[in-house]
């Protein structure tokens, strides 16, 4: 087995499994590595948002989530009785600027089986149950020890970089000693998965129950299955709690023992938590490694896809284009922010549970607390990094997320065209784009596609012509982020001239 890679990743849950592909996508080689042979099999991910899908679109994982997953027709915040109180959000129709639903309820044993065979099938070298040992970072490379879990033996290999994907209990981590912040909110619940026997019909959104006795989370999933999650009590016995009865005692509001099998169960520590650096020298981390969340946004493993999404073209550029890899510093600029923001609105939510159920009249419960719910929902831009004189700029569109074209036939999505924008950079307008010769030879080497849109194009997809008016020309990046958008006051040479002098700076 060769012994040299591009790069090495620790941790094969979904988002390792995720950067892995990506990285391959771009031809790079990968030694991707676990310290299990099988998929983790407890209750963890179950949410897919629209940026999510179009993530997984990018290395073509979409058709994985869609055909193991529902719609959700909504989500609302809840008291004892099941009532709908304060906030509730409609789901029901929507397309977002992204080109997809606002959220997919999928079953992970079965999208992480497919994304492993798939996994298992690319070119990446792929080595189960084995484990790192050490790290050995120099200013050109790394050097890693792993061990056989099987019969304990060590080889060491040699890579670019080195991703650490590997969970909230990270060793890479701890080998890196990358100190975490706790942002103070610690609570034990219950996961609970089970299987529906028969038709039942159960609501179709999801629910934050605001119950004074005990707070909990009811999530439809994908059919036949259902998820409820509820907070374990001070008093309570962890082993107790986890014993059949109790859990068709806490299921009984929806469900008689008859009607369902329990098929999964976990206690979990529900807490914030953000680790002090996304990379250090030559390694980064990703995923549950790097930050941790409470689950009530959904977007743990969405924000584990991002850092993956935001990383690995960056990785690409470096080898792939001898870019300086000092470009990879705006991982941790671009990233921490907004998983800081995740995690901290996540711990909201449950914030906000509590006030609901504490009490009787919800609208007295506070405003500052009440912007902590769905609100945050809609995630910010990124704020600094590899943009248009290095910030965002939501007037002119720099920072925030392209909107993903897509075609309407007979009614229905027919094709979703990131694929116009393709892998590399890209130039988008409504007109004809002309470079200079030395422009073009510089956006060339980053792989550039230029896409003039066409009138049928504008005419069905009303956020792409809504955000056409914040500029002229876009400059777009590989993770579908505007770089900067040309006006009267700035022009097409200005955006390129700047982007080349950031890089060539880092």
């Amino acid at each position: 087995m060769d012994k040299n890679f591009d790069a090495i990743i620790v941790g094969l849950g979904p988002v390792g499994s995720f950067m892995a592909l990506l990285l391959e996508s771009h031809g790079l080689k990968v030694l991707a590595i676990d310290k299990d042979k099988d998929i983790y099999d407890l209750p963890r991910a179950v949410s897919m948002s629209d940026q999510g899908l179009r993530m997984a679109q990018t290395i073509g994982l979409e058709d994985i989530y869609l055909d193991n997953s529902s719609s959700v027709g909504g989500a609302g915040f809840v008291d004892k009785d099941l009532n709908f109180i304060g906030q509730s959000i409609d789901f029901n129709g929507i397309i977002t600027p992204n080109g997809w639903p606002p959220m997919r309820l999928f079953h992970q044993p079965y999208t992480d089986k497919a994304i492993r065979k798939k996994l298992m099938n690319s070119s990446c070298t792929v080595l189960l149950e084995h484990e790192l040992v050490h790290i050995d970072d120099h200013a050109d490379q790394i050097k890693v020890s792993i061990i056989n879990n099987i019969n304990s033996e060590q080889s060491k290999h040699t890579g670019s970089f080195l991703i650490g994907a590997d969970g909230g209990s990270s060793k890479t981590r701890r080998i890196l000693d990358i100190k975490q912040e706790d942002l103070d909110y610690n609570r034990d619940w219950i996961v609970i998965d089970v299987k529906l026997n028969g038709e039942k019909k159960l609501d179709d959104r999801a629910m934050q129950i605001c119950d004074p006795e005990r707070l909990g989370t009811y999530i439809p999933s994908h059919s036949p299955f259902k998820r409820w999650e509820f907070l374990i009590l001070n008093e309570e016995d962890k082993i107790e709690i986890t014993k059949d009865s109790k859990i068709h005692e806490l299921l009984s509001p929806w469900l008689e023992p008859n009607e369902y099998e329990i098929i999964r169960k976990a206690i979990y520590q529900f807490h914030s938590v953000l680790s002090e650096e996304f990379c250090k020298g030559n390694c980064f981390l990703l995923g549950d490694a790097a930050h941790q969340n409470p689950p009530f946004m959904g977007e743990g493993m969405m924000s584990g896809y991002r850092d993956a999404t935001n990383l690995a073209w960056k990785i690409a550029l470096v080898i792939n284009k001898g870019i300086h890899k000092n470009l990879l510093n705006t991982y941790q600029t671009e990233r921490k922010p907004h998983a800081k923001f995740v995690v901290e609105n996540s711990a909201g939510i449950g914030e906000l549970m509590e006030a609901y159920a504490a009490t009787e009249d919800p609208n007295t419960v506070p405003k500052e607390l009440v912007a902590k719910g769905y609100g945050s929902f809609v995630l910010p831009n990124l704020q600094e990094g590899l943009f248009y004189k290095g910030k965002a700029d939501e007037t002119t569109g720099v920072g925030q997320l392209f909107p993903q074209p897509i075609k309407i036939k007979e009614g229905v999505i027919s094709e979703r065209l990131d694929s116009l924008l393709g892998n590399g950079f890209a130039l988008v307008s409504k007109k004809q784009i002309v470079l200079k010769q030395e422009d073009h030879n510089f956006m060339s080497l980053l792989d550039t596609s230029m896409v003039v849109l066409d009138q049928e194009l504008l005419d069905q997809n009303f956020w792409l012509t809504a955000f056409l008016d914040l500029g002229e020309i876009f400059l777009i990046r590989p993770d579908k982020n505007v770089f900067g958008s040309t006006s009267d006051k700035v022009s097409l040479e200005d955006l390129i001239n700047d982007l080349r002098n950031q890089i060539n700076d880092n």
